[in-house]
Order: structure tokens, then sequence, then C-alpha cells
């Protein structure tokens, strides 16, 4: 079963009538007559008066959760978090958790079964990684399908740190 854009996230459409009470990367929005507080795209971008923005959310209407997004007048997609941002989260995660649930198996039930929570610990990071590349294409690419289309490019662009060339890296996991 192939995942859909539907699974993992909720594209929007949003006139940004208003923008006010900006507040470093905070700002919050009125767009038909609805008020939004405190969101934050995760590179600093304030939307400007009147600009159209595709936005895609966790969940419809949870405006604290922004996986990505797109100024509908340029052709540049921005997502929260790369590929490789969720395996350095994860290889942080192993360093702190890992060594110590497998050195109390170790002791406490033994080598095999040290060996075996090894495994399910590495298999597990595998796994959440390639989640959430793959949830960043399918981000990506309904965020460019959004009209006015996008010309293809070279690929999302994450944020403003020039991450770009790692979503090539971590295709390793595409499958």
């Amino acid at each position: 079963m192939s995942r859909r854009v539907e699974d993992v996230a909720d594209i929007v459409q949003v006139a940004f009538d208003r923008v006010f009470d900006v507040q470093g990367r905070m700002f919050s929005f009125e767009s038909g007559g609805r008020k939004e507080y405190g969101v934050s795209f995760s590179d600093g971008t304030v939307p400007r008066d009147g600009s159209r923005y595709a936005v895609a959310l966790v969940k419809d209407g949870n405006w604290q959760k922004v996986i990505g997004w797109r100024d509908l007048s340029t052709t540049e997609v921005y997502l929260t978090e790369s590929g490789w941002d969720a395996a350095w989260t994860q290889a942080g995660t192993l360093y702190i958790f890992a060594p110590i649930f497998i050195a109390a198996a170790l002791v406490f039930l033994g080598p095999w079964v040290a060996l075996g929570l090894l495994a399910l610990f590495l298999w597990l990071s595998a796994w959440i990684v390639r989640s959430a590349v793959l949830r960043n294409r399918l981000v990506d690419q309904a965020l460019r399908e959004i009209d006015p289309p996008v010309p293809p490019g070279d690929g999302p662009r994450i944020g403003k740190t020039g991450k770009r060339w790692i979503t090539g890296v971590l295709n390793i996991f595409s499958g």
C-alpha cells in the first residue's frame, strides 16, 4: 500500500489578508475573517499582507504543526525538517537510550536479548528516518502541484540553511 499526502498532512491554501503581532519568528494572521495566533515557519519566514501560500499542516486547522509551505508567487518549497534532521534526532536518541536498555538486557536477560534489542533500536531508527523522508517527498510534491504549477526543480529547499544536498544523500532510504 503506498502512502498518500492525505495520510501525513493536510494541505491548505491561505491568503494572508493581514499579518500582525510579529515577534521574532512568530506571527499571527487573519484570513477570510478568521484569525490564527502564534504561527511560526521554521526558517523565520513571515508572510506579507496579501500574499497567498500553500501550507502543509500535520492536522487540519493546527497551525502550530506546520510541515512545509510555499509562497504561491514563487517556485520554492520549504520543509520544516529534512530527512537529515530526522537522522540526527534518531542518532541522539540511540546515543542516550540504547546503552541503558542494552546494558540492562545484557545484565539481566543475557547477550542474545541485548543483541536483539540493539537490532530493534537500529531498525526502528531507520524506519523513522525513512518515514520522514517519504513524508517530505509527498509534501513537496503536493505543494508543487498547487496552482500556479511550479516547473520541476532540483528538489525541496529545507529552510534557508542550504541543506538541499541532504535530500540526495538520504535517497538511499527510498523504496
